[in-house]
Protein backbone atom coordinates (compact mmCIF):
# COMPACT_ATOMS: atom_id res chain seq x y z
CA UNK A 1 0.00 0.00 0.00
CA UNK A 2 3.01 2.51 0.57
CA UNK A 3 4.29 2.29 -2.75
CA UNK A 4 0.92 3.04 -4.43
CA UNK A 5 0.23 5.96 -1.97
CA UNK A 6 3.68 7.11 -3.33
CA UNK A 7 3.06 6.29 -6.56
CA UNK A 8 -0.29 7.61 -6.42
CA UNK A 9 1.76 11.18 -4.83
CA UNK A 10 4.11 11.42 -8.18
CA UNK A 11 3.13 15.28 -9.93
CA UNK A 12 1.89 14.03 -13.25
CA UNK A 13 -2.08 13.83 -11.96
CA UNK A 14 -2.11 16.69 -9.47
CA UNK A 15 -6.28 15.78 -8.68
CA UNK A 16 -5.09 11.95 -7.78
CA UNK A 17 -2.53 13.46 -5.63
CA UNK A 18 -4.43 16.09 -4.11
CA UNK A 19 -7.32 13.64 -3.28
CA UNK A 20 -4.48 11.52 -1.91
CA UNK A 21 -3.45 14.01 0.34
CA UNK A 22 -6.35 15.10 2.12
CA UNK A 23 -8.56 12.48 1.59
CA UNK A 24 -6.68 9.23 1.95
CA UNK A 25 -3.69 10.63 4.67
CA UNK A 26 -6.01 13.71 5.78
CA UNK A 27 -3.37 16.53 5.16
CA UNK A 28 -3.41 19.84 3.83
CA UNK A 29 -2.65 20.53 0.02
CA UNK A 30 -2.57 23.76 -2.35
CA UNK A 31 -4.63 22.90 -4.99
CA UNK A 32 -4.45 25.98 -7.54
CA UNK A 33 -2.45 23.46 -10.13
CA UNK A 34 -5.20 21.37 -9.75
CA UNK A 35 -7.70 24.49 -10.54
CA UNK A 36 -4.91 25.15 -13.41
CA UNK A 37 -4.99 21.86 -14.75
CA UNK A 38 -9.06 21.35 -14.81
CA UNK A 39 -9.69 24.88 -16.53
CA UNK A 40 -6.93 23.45 -18.94
CA UNK A 41 -8.81 20.88 -20.08
CA UNK A 42 -12.72 21.89 -20.01
CA UNK A 43 -13.66 23.50 -23.09
CA UNK A 44 -14.05 27.40 -23.19
CA UNK A 45 -17.99 27.47 -22.87
CA UNK A 46 -18.26 24.00 -20.88
CA UNK A 47 -20.87 26.00 -19.22
CA UNK A 48 -23.11 26.31 -22.16
CA UNK A 49 -22.94 22.76 -23.13
CA UNK A 50 -26.47 20.93 -22.84
CA UNK A 51 -27.42 17.15 -22.38
CA UNK A 52 -25.07 14.68 -20.85
CA UNK A 53 -21.86 16.50 -21.35
CA UNK A 54 -22.93 19.22 -18.78
CA UNK A 55 -23.33 16.91 -16.57
CA UNK A 56 -19.58 15.56 -17.52
CA UNK A 57 -18.05 18.79 -16.78
CA UNK A 58 -19.32 18.84 -13.67
CA UNK A 59 -18.40 15.28 -12.67
CA UNK A 60 -15.00 16.07 -14.01
CA UNK A 61 -14.28 19.20 -11.67
CA UNK A 62 -15.99 17.19 -8.62
CA UNK A 63 -13.77 14.26 -9.31
CA UNK A 64 -10.90 16.61 -9.05
CA UNK A 65 -11.69 16.94 -5.84
CA UNK A 66 -12.54 21.06 -6.48
CA UNK A 67 -15.76 22.54 -5.43
CA UNK A 68 -18.31 25.62 -6.97
CA UNK A 69 -16.09 28.23 -5.20
CA UNK A 70 -12.64 26.94 -7.25
CA UNK A 71 -14.19 26.88 -10.92
CA UNK A 72 -15.91 29.78 -11.81
CA UNK A 73 -19.66 29.10 -12.71
CA UNK A 74 -22.87 30.10 -12.88
CA UNK A 75 -24.49 28.32 -9.98
CA UNK A 76 -28.10 28.31 -11.90
CA UNK A 77 -27.03 26.67 -14.59
CA UNK A 78 -25.51 24.12 -12.56
CA UNK A 79 -28.17 23.24 -10.70
CA UNK A 80 -31.00 23.81 -13.78
CA UNK A 81 -32.92 26.10 -12.21
CA UNK A 82 -36.12 26.74 -14.71
CA UNK A 83 -39.70 26.48 -15.05
CA UNK A 84 -39.29 23.35 -17.03
CA UNK A 85 -37.24 21.63 -15.15
CA UNK A 86 -38.21 18.60 -13.53
CA UNK A 87 -35.95 15.66 -11.69
CA UNK A 88 -36.49 12.91 -13.80
CA UNK A 89 -34.68 10.28 -11.42
CA UNK A 90 -32.60 9.25 -14.46
CA UNK A 91 -28.90 7.97 -14.40
CA UNK A 92 -27.97 11.61 -15.48
CA UNK A 93 -29.75 12.92 -13.06
CA UNK A 94 -28.45 11.29 -10.21
CA UNK A 95 -25.23 11.36 -11.72
CA UNK A 96 -25.62 15.52 -12.01
CA UNK A 97 -26.59 15.16 -8.38
CA UNK A 98 -24.06 13.63 -7.01
CA UNK A 99 -21.69 16.08 -8.42
CA UNK A 100 -23.40 19.24 -7.22
CA UNK A 101 -23.33 17.12 -3.96
CA UNK A 102 -19.30 16.98 -4.35
CA UNK A 103 -19.08 20.49 -5.46
CA UNK A 104 -20.92 21.90 -2.17
CA UNK A 105 -23.94 22.56 -3.29
CA UNK A 106 -26.43 20.65 -1.45
CA UNK A 107 -27.43 23.91 0.18
CA UNK A 108 -29.16 25.55 -2.89
CA UNK A 109 -32.90 25.52 -2.24
CA UNK A 110 -33.82 23.57 -5.54
CA UNK A 111 -30.73 21.21 -4.49
CA UNK A 112 -32.30 20.39 -1.07
CA UNK A 113 -35.89 20.05 -2.22
CA UNK A 114 -35.00 17.41 -4.89
CA UNK A 115 -33.28 15.50 -2.14
CA UNK A 116 -35.93 15.60 0.36
CA UNK A 117 -38.66 14.82 -2.09
CA UNK A 118 -36.27 11.48 -3.17
CA UNK A 119 -38.07 8.77 -1.54
CA UNK A 120 -41.25 10.20 -3.18
CA UNK A 121 -40.58 7.96 -6.58
CA UNK A 122 -38.53 5.05 -5.34
CA UNK A 123 -39.95 1.99 -6.59
CA UNK A 124 -41.07 -1.23 -4.46
CA UNK A 125 -37.57 -3.07 -5.10
CA UNK A 126 -35.59 0.31 -4.04
CA UNK A 127 -34.59 1.68 -7.70
CA UNK A 128 -35.57 4.15 -9.52
CA UNK A 129 -36.91 4.83 -13.06
CA UNK A 130 -37.09 7.57 -15.51
CA UNK A 131 -40.72 9.37 -14.60
CA UNK A 132 -40.89 9.71 -18.51
CA UNK A 133 -40.94 5.82 -19.14
CA UNK A 134 -42.75 5.03 -15.31
CA UNK A 135 -45.40 7.59 -16.27
CA UNK A 136 -46.50 5.62 -19.23
CA UNK A 137 -46.75 2.12 -17.64
CA UNK A 138 -49.95 0.94 -16.14
CA UNK A 139 -47.97 -1.62 -13.88
CA UNK A 140 -45.59 -1.03 -11.18
CA UNK A 141 -41.78 -2.03 -13.20
CA UNK A 142 -38.77 -2.81 -12.13
CA UNK A 143 -36.30 -0.12 -11.36
CA UNK A 144 -33.54 0.85 -13.57
CA UNK A 145 -29.84 -0.84 -12.58
CA UNK A 146 -27.98 2.48 -14.16
CA UNK A 147 -29.83 5.03 -12.40
CA UNK A 148 -29.12 2.72 -9.16
CA UNK A 149 -25.91 2.86 -9.55
CA UNK A 150 -25.43 6.45 -9.92
CA UNK A 151 -27.98 6.48 -6.86
CA UNK A 152 -25.95 4.59 -4.62
CA UNK A 153 -23.08 6.63 -5.54
CA UNK A 154 -24.83 10.15 -4.48
CA UNK A 155 -26.03 8.17 -1.17
CA UNK A 156 -22.04 7.61 -0.34
CA UNK A 157 -21.43 11.51 -0.79
CA UNK A 158 -24.38 12.33 1.02
CA UNK A 159 -23.49 10.23 3.89
CA UNK A 160 -19.19 11.71 3.82
CA UNK A 161 -20.49 14.99 3.82
CA UNK A 162 -23.43 14.37 6.41
CA UNK A 163 -26.55 14.99 4.42
CA UNK A 164 -29.29 12.52 5.90
CA UNK A 165 -31.29 10.92 2.48
CA UNK A 166 -34.06 8.74 2.96
CA UNK A 167 -33.21 6.48 -0.32
CA UNK A 168 -30.36 4.58 1.33
CA UNK A 169 -31.67 1.57 3.35
CA UNK A 170 -34.12 0.39 0.62
CA UNK A 171 -31.97 1.17 -2.26
CA UNK A 172 -29.26 -0.72 -0.79
CA UNK A 173 -31.92 -3.85 -0.11
CA UNK A 174 -31.82 -3.68 -4.32
CA UNK A 175 -28.31 -3.94 -4.24
CA UNK A 176 -28.13 -6.80 -1.59
CA UNK A 177 -30.98 -8.87 -3.49
CA UNK A 178 -28.68 -9.07 -6.72
CA UNK A 179 -25.79 -9.88 -4.65
CA UNK A 180 -24.41 -6.46 -6.02
CA UNK A 181 -23.88 -7.37 -9.90
CA UNK A 182 -26.44 -9.98 -11.07
CA UNK A 183 -30.06 -10.94 -12.30
CA UNK A 184 -32.28 -11.62 -9.20
CA UNK A 185 -33.85 -14.65 -11.15
CA UNK A 186 -30.22 -16.48 -12.48
CA UNK A 187 -27.44 -14.87 -9.82
CA UNK A 188 -25.06 -15.96 -12.57
CA UNK A 189 -25.63 -13.94 -15.12
CA UNK A 190 -24.63 -9.89 -14.75
CA UNK A 191 -27.16 -7.32 -14.85
CA UNK A 192 -25.27 -5.70 -16.96
CA UNK A 193 -23.31 -8.12 -19.12
CA UNK A 194 -21.24 -5.68 -21.70
CA UNK A 195 -18.25 -6.49 -23.24
CA UNK A 196 -15.37 -7.35 -20.74
CA UNK A 197 -13.52 -3.62 -20.07
CA UNK A 198 -17.26 -2.43 -19.88
CA UNK A 199 -18.83 -4.45 -17.38
CA UNK A 200 -19.81 -3.38 -13.69
CA UNK A 201 -17.32 -6.54 -12.50
CA UNK A 202 -14.80 -4.51 -14.65
CA UNK A 203 -12.51 -1.79 -13.58
CA UNK A 204 -13.74 0.80 -15.82
CA UNK A 205 -13.02 4.64 -15.29
CA UNK A 206 -14.29 7.43 -15.77
CA UNK A 207 -18.33 6.22 -14.71
CA UNK A 208 -20.60 7.76 -17.27
CA UNK A 209 -24.69 7.08 -17.43
CA UNK A 210 -24.36 3.78 -18.69
CA UNK A 211 -21.34 2.61 -16.57
CA UNK A 212 -20.01 2.66 -13.46
CA UNK A 213 -16.52 0.44 -12.33
CA UNK A 214 -16.32 -1.87 -9.99
CA UNK A 215 -13.72 0.13 -7.99
CA UNK A 216 -16.52 2.72 -7.65
CA UNK A 217 -19.57 0.44 -6.39
CA UNK A 218 -16.74 -0.57 -3.80
CA UNK A 219 -15.65 1.97 -2.35
CA UNK A 220 -19.45 3.66 -2.45
CA UNK A 221 -20.33 0.67 -0.40
CA UNK A 222 -18.04 1.04 1.88
CA UNK A 223 -18.34 5.22 2.27
CA UNK A 224 -21.94 3.71 3.62
CA UNK A 225 -20.49 1.50 5.98
CA UNK A 226 -20.43 -2.14 4.63
CA UNK A 227 -16.77 -2.63 3.79
CA UNK A 228 -16.22 -5.31 6.02
CA UNK A 229 -19.86 -7.58 5.34
CA UNK A 230 -20.31 -10.69 3.69
CA UNK A 231 -22.37 -8.44 0.68
CA UNK A 232 -18.46 -7.20 -0.98
CA UNK A 233 -16.83 -10.58 -0.07
CA UNK A 234 -16.40 -11.16 -4.05
CA UNK A 235 -16.30 -7.66 -4.92
CA UNK A 236 -13.46 -7.39 -3.29
CA UNK A 237 -11.80 -10.77 -4.98
CA UNK A 238 -12.62 -8.98 -8.33
CA UNK A 239 -10.35 -6.39 -6.70
CA UNK A 240 -7.46 -8.31 -5.90
CA UNK A 241 -7.38 -9.98 -9.40
CA UNK A 242 -6.86 -6.62 -11.14
CA UNK A 243 -4.02 -5.92 -8.34
CA UNK A 244 -0.42 -5.88 -9.38
CA UNK A 245 2.67 -7.30 -7.24
CA UNK A 246 3.54 -3.75 -6.21
CA UNK A 247 -0.17 -2.86 -5.42
CA UNK A 248 -1.83 -0.82 -8.27
CA UNK A 249 -4.68 -1.57 -9.49
CA UNK A 250 -5.25 -1.95 -13.37
CA UNK A 251 -8.01 -0.24 -15.58
CA UNK A 252 -10.36 -2.38 -17.85
CA UNK A 253 -11.96 0.06 -19.78
CA UNK A 254 -12.45 3.66 -20.23
CA UNK A 255 -14.73 6.00 -22.07
CA UNK A 256 -14.14 6.38 -26.38
CA UNK A 257 -14.53 10.02 -25.41
CA UNK A 258 -13.24 11.27 -21.68
CA UNK A 259 -14.51 13.80 -19.79
CA UNK A 260 -11.25 14.00 -18.18
CA UNK A 261 -7.93 13.14 -19.35
CA UNK A 262 -7.34 9.15 -20.35
CA UNK A 263 -5.68 6.55 -18.50
CA UNK A 264 -4.27 3.63 -20.72
CA UNK A 265 -6.38 0.30 -20.40
CA UNK A 266 -4.41 -2.52 -19.52
CA UNK A 267 -1.74 -0.32 -17.21
CA UNK A 268 -2.09 0.72 -13.86
CA UNK A 269 -4.92 3.22 -13.19
CA UNK A 270 -3.80 6.25 -10.53
CA UNK A 271 -8.32 6.06 -10.60
CA UNK A 272 -8.73 2.90 -9.57
CA UNK A 273 -6.16 2.78 -7.17
CA UNK A 274 -6.96 6.20 -5.44
CA UNK A 275 -10.65 4.76 -5.00
CA UNK A 276 -9.39 1.25 -3.98
CA UNK A 277 -7.20 2.87 -1.37
CA UNK A 278 -9.67 5.08 -0.15
CA UNK A 279 -12.46 2.42 0.13
CA UNK A 280 -9.80 0.65 2.41
CA UNK A 281 -9.30 3.49 3.99
CA UNK A 282 -12.76 3.91 4.88
CA UNK A 283 -13.31 0.87 6.11
CA UNK A 284 -10.66 1.64 8.58
CA UNK A 285 -11.97 5.37 9.87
Amino acid sequence: MDNAVQWLLEDDNPAVKYRTLTEILGKTADKQLVIDRTLRFLPENWEETKGLWSVYYLTAISECGLNYKDIPMNIEKAVHYGKNFRFEHSCGDYMRLRALVKLGLAGEPIVAEIIHNLKEKQLPDGGFLCLHRLEKMNRIPKSCVKANMMALMFCAECKKMGIKTDIEEKLLEYFWKHNIFYKTDDLNTLILNAREGWRTIDTFYPFEVMRVGLQNIVEALCALGYGKTQHLAEAWELMDSKMTDDGKYLLNGTLTKSYLPKESVGKASKWVTFYLLLAKNEICS
